[in-house]
């Protein structure tokens, strides 16, 4: 039985009942397994031990080549069986490597921020909201369940003083697989991007704390603070709080957006029957999107695939139809332009917020982030989520999906289960941010360390 937190903490159910079939011999984890989960906790576990086996890059869930060759170099090592393959001698050589009388057990940080009412001075009024700081207490009792030491900052306390002190007191204690999960709830805005990073929908989305509005860019350059290996978990239950943390999809305007859009539209057209037997929305771009010739030996080894050259259909085809879903595509995905109430604050406030950006946006640009960042949002940025009474809708969907640590899933699970229990108009987002294997995250037990 394993002892170790990244075997028994961080790691899903399935991905706990995987590893232990491997242990027992029964399945032993070799190139080409199905269940990410597991290559993942392996990756990250010999990634941890020595950049050599693996860098956290490589930290993808995908048991292909490299992969078989750092478990071979680390069976090596210990003088394991050097098979490459994951077994009963392998996994608990690592168990007991990260065990708690050999490493350090790691530790979590969580702040919880809930604004029911802010600054009328900077504001304008109170914005009085009924459950943001009910939110906050019930995000602190979750966390607390998971091992974290909690903080709760609610109104007057819920400042970006308080932020910027707190974080950066976390960020000199937490080490590499330690966690800070940060939550926050209340107002959630928009305001025009003026400054030099680029968003796909013109704006730089806020959360309004009590003193001022925080934007997506300061809390991004804030989290860089964060020492590599780091896990950082952020809530925004907020409105317009899809990337609240940074958008960097790819800095394509709407029409950008709507023009690609119409070309898968146009490559999943070219790809069904001229009779239109294949309904267009139940196909995908991965499903009419080969993988390339030169990658197919790799993906058939279990790495993650290359997709190869876009199908094209015949000259002109259906032009009409692919530009219209391209632009219902574009507009559900960004929004119209607008100005909301936090474009009132802006133009009030302009110089501090303007000096507040120039200065976050200082990080030379694709200089990676240190930490790893999950980011779980009550809706997309051109969206807007209501509060409720004791709790807000989207807090009390999450902590009814949790159960009290009952949940079994992953992140992408979770985020599944959140979204079936949603509005229309407000749909839950998931996102992954940072380098080490930032994209792994989404496969393992949300929240953990």
């Amino acid at each position: 039985m394993f002892q170790s937190h990244r075997f028994t903490r961080v790691v899903t159910a399935s991905t706990h009942q995987r590893l232990l079939a491997a242990e027992s011999n029964q399945r032993p984890i070799s190139r080409g397994e199905s269940h990410r989960g597991a290559v993942v906790a392996v990756q990250e576990a010999l990634s941890s031990l020595n950049a050599g086996y693996l860098t956290g890059n490589e930290v993808d869930g995908y048991f292909g080549p490299r992969t078989f060759a750092a478990v071979d170099a680390f069976q090596r090592e210990y003088g394991l069986v050097a098979d490459g393959i994951v077994g009963r001698q392998t996994l608990g050589q690592l168990d007991s490597l990260f065990c708690g009388t050999v490493a350090r057990d790691p530790i979590g940080i969580a702040l919880h921020f809930g604004v029911d009412r802010v600054d009328p001075a900077h504001y304008g009024s109170e914005m009085l909201l009924p459950s943001c700081g009910n939110d906050a207490r019930a995000m602190a009792d979750l966390a607390g369940r998971l091992g974290y030491d909690t903080a709760v900052l609610v109104d007057q306390e819920a400042t970006t003083e308080a932020l910027y002190g707190l974080v950066g007191s976390a960020a000199e204690q937490l080490q590499a697989g330690d966690a800070l999960l940060i939550s926050f709830s209340g107002h959630g805005s928009q305001i025009p991007n003026e400054s030099a990073d680029v968003e796909a929908d013109t704006m730089d989305e806020t959360t309004c704390f009590h003193d001022r509005m925080l934007v997506d860019d300061e809390l991004y350059a804030l989290l860089r603070s964060l020492r590599p290996g780091v896990r950082a978990h952020v809530v925004f239950d907020s409105c317009h709080s899809g990337t609240a943390f940074k958008d960097l999809v790819d800095g394509r305007s709407p029409d950008d957006v709507a023009a690609a859009h119409a070309v898968r539209v146009k490559s999943v057209m070219a790809a069904t029957t001229p009779a239109g037997n294949q309904p267009l929305g139940t196909t995908t771009e991965d499903d009419v999107t080969p993988i390339s010739t030169a990658s197919l030996g790799r993906a058939l080894d279990g790495e993650a695939p290359e997709k190869g050259a876009t199908p094209v259909g015949e000259e002109g085809r259906d032009e009409v139809v692919a530009e219209l879903f391209g632009g219902l595509y574009a507009d559900g995905l960004v929004g119209a332009d607008k100005f909301t109430e936090g474009a009132q604050v802006y133009a009030t406030n302009k110089q501090l917020y303007d000096a507040v950006r120039s200065a976050a946006c200082t990080v030379p640009e694709g200089e990676p982030l240190p930490c790893t960042v999950t980011t779980l949002s009550a809706c997309a940025d051109h969206q807007t989520t209501p509060a409720g009474n004791p709790l807000s809708a989207f807090t009390f969907n999450l902590t009814s999906v949790w159960a009290g640590g009952g949940f079994p899933g992953s992140y992408d699970d979770l985020s599944r289960a959140l979204r079936g229990r949603a509005t229309p108009d407000a749909t839950p987002q998931l996102n992954s941010y940072g380098s080490g294997g930032a994209v792994a995250r989404v496969v393992e037990r949300p929240f953990a360390f």
